[in-house]
């Protein structure tokens, strides 16, 4: 009998696991517009000559008149040379677009209707860069490079999970990504009938319980109405917005609701909570239009006005109940009855109308109490929902500098896309324990007694942002981030072979809190310095960071920060007792 020889298979060269790579990256982008509806064109490989030079488009996704151009990338060397070539390419296609629809045409034949469905002037395309890395560009050129529109991993992620939860349902968040309205979309209607919705008001009374004029009436709307209204401010999309508080949408509670409704054809009885636009307006039974004022003192009916456009009422509460009336573009019986009952089915709405001159911090604030008041007496919100609800409520706590600091440190510098500020952030450093046990009190506005915080340091307006001026919140983060950026930057360049090692505990939660914790104990004996200083005290430490050779736990942060103390700054033992 004759031994089978064992065969091994051949490590994958790095050419082909970026070939490996990049296909699963490009099915991933596919899969997600394809699952919001927009037809592919695969125009990947196909070189064609528009205007002044060649192009080639790695994708094209159609929606309608809504032309999509994707260009993908999965690394990160030459990437500036990259996008400028990609946006003098985009360029060129957008001012000889009649050129560029004859080639997709011929190159395409079997996608000839879809392609010339409408009239080039009617046509809007976008031009969208996705890069499975971060890409950071300076204000400047993020305007140099106009003609395209960045979408970032996180909003990546983000598209993707909205896509597998509410299917074609999803084209809107999409939508309000690239600020297209109802009007951009298809043919120019002549017809003001369909651009409006009207809704009997159920109850038009003044008193709220709200302050600053926010006044509320309660509405039945149509679940399609609704779902093509609607729009969630979820703190994980793509928008830096401090304002965001809702959390993201969960698969299972969906399903659940969606098969509720497919068996029993009837709504839940409780209201859903929203803001309304500005352009809200109220009729009285003669069609006379009124104002909220008004239509208390209305003996009979009258009609609540809304325009049907997309991306216009903010929901507060009860996301789950609308969305799962999403549209699947799936052929089953569930979907066809959800498809009855979109239209059928009439939802409690209770709306918030706030005065048109409110700012928007102060409209955000009042939603997100709203939003915990009705959330605290039912499922547990999520620790980092709260945070973002104080984060608005209180810019100034220390929580939520602290968030601040994080979200900038991320964009540039050391920590350079290493923090997760997202709950799609996968594989990144989490922050929840560091803003809470560590970063908190280095840039606390409100040292405790005896202590001292890079608050003493900075020499900005102080009265300004203990009063919650904007500009002097972001004064006092750039103060900290550089801080922060200076004194990592020096441990970076100090421990590079360790921190570089993925396997080392030099950047774990542990570490951070105590390299965190060290320079705040030492503020009083050597204040704030520069890399220079901090470089020299690093310069030469030496530490074993292994996984079996670093002896702190998660809860020996000041422990650990104390051998920092007492090796890189040289304090002495009885100076560290006092700090």
């Amino acid at each position: 009998m004759m031994n089978k020889k064992s065969t091994k298979r051949k490590p994958l060269t790095q050419e082909q696991i970026d070939k490996r790579t990049k296909t699963v990256f490009k099915r991933k982008i596919r899969n997600i517009f394809t699952g919001m509806g927009f037809t592919y064109v695969p125009t990947n490989d196909h070189e064609m000559v528009i205007g002044l030079r060649k192009v080639e488009i790695d994708a094209l996704f159609i929606f309608e008149n809504i032309w999509l151009l994707c260009e993908d990338t999965i690394k990160s060397a030459n990437i500036k040379e990259h996008i400028r070539t990609k946006n003098e390419a985009f360029g060129e296609i957008k001012k000889n677009l009649s050129s560029f629809q004859d080639k997709l045409i011929e190159l395409f034949p079997d996608k000839a209707e879809l392609l010339n469905r409408y009239d080039v002037g009617r046509i809007k395309v976008y031009g969208l860069y996705v890069s499975k890395e971060e890409v950071s560009l300076s204000e400047d050129e993020d305007k140099l490079f106009s003609n395209l529109i960045f979408i970032q991993p996180k909003t990546l992620n983000y598209f993707q999970w909205i896509s597998q939860c509410i299917k074609l349902s999803a084209r809107n968040e999409i939508f309000r990504f690239l600020n297209i309205k109802n009007s951009d979309i298809g043919n120019i209607s002549s017809s003001n009938a369909d651009t409006k919705i009207t809704a009997p008001i159920i109850y038009p009374k003044s008193f709220t319980g709200l302050k600053n004029g926010v006044r509320i009436v309660s509405f039945m709307m149509s679940a399609e109405d609704l779902l093509n209204t609607c729009y969630v401010l979820r703190k994980d999309n793509w928008s830096e917005s401090i304002w965001l508080y809702q959390r993201l949408i969960e698969k299972g509670k969906i399903k659940n609701i969606r098969n509720f409704l497919a068996s029993k054809g009837a709504a839940f009885y409780n209201n859903i909570i929203v803001a309304l636009p500005d352009t809200v307006a109220f009729c009285d039974e003669a069609h006379q239009y009124k104002t909220i004022d008004e239509i208390g003192a209305l003996e009979g009916n009258c009609q609540l006005v809304l325009p049907k456009e997309m991306n216009s009422i903010c929901v507060i509460d009860r996301q789950h109940r609308i969305f799962a009336h999403y549209e699947s573009g799936i052929p089953s019986k569930q979907e066809r009855t959800i498809a009855e009952l979109r239209k059928q089915l009439h939802l409690l709405v209770t709306g918030l109308i706030f005065p048109k001159d409110m700012p928007p911090e102060e409209r955000a604030r009042i939603q997100s109490e709203i939003f915990l008041d009705i959330n605290s007496n039912a499922k547990l919100v999520p620790q980092n929902v709260l945070l973002q609800i104080k984060r608005i409520n209180n810019p100034i706590a220390d929580e939520s500098i602290a968030q601040f600091v994080v979200e900038q440190l991320n964009k540039q510098g050391v920590f350079q896309n290493l923090l997760q500020l997202s709950t799609l952030d996968n594989g990144k450093i989490k922050t929840a324990s560091i803003v809470k046990f560590a970063l908190r009190y280095l840039v606390t506005v409100t040292p405790a007694e005896g202590k001292q915080s890079l608050f003493n340091y900075w020499d900005g307006d102080k009265n300004a942002l203990l009063a919650m001026d904007g500009n002097a919140i972001e004064e006092y983060v750039k103060f900290c981030v550089s801080t922060l950026r200076n004194y990592f930057g020096a441990i970076k360049k100090n421990l590079r072979k360790q921190w570089d090692d993925t396997d080392s505990k030099l950047l774990s939660v542990i570490s951070i809190n105590g390299f965190i914790i060290a320079l705040t104990r030492q503020l009083s004996v050597n204040g704030v310095n520069d890399f220079d200083f901090y470089d020299r005290i690093f310069n030469g430490w030496t530490i074993d960071f292994s996984k079996d050779g670093f002896k702190y736990t998660s809860s020996q942060y000041r422990k650990f920060s104390t051998q920092i103390l007492r090796e890189v700054f040289q304090i002495s033992d009885e100076i560290i007792a006092t700090i």
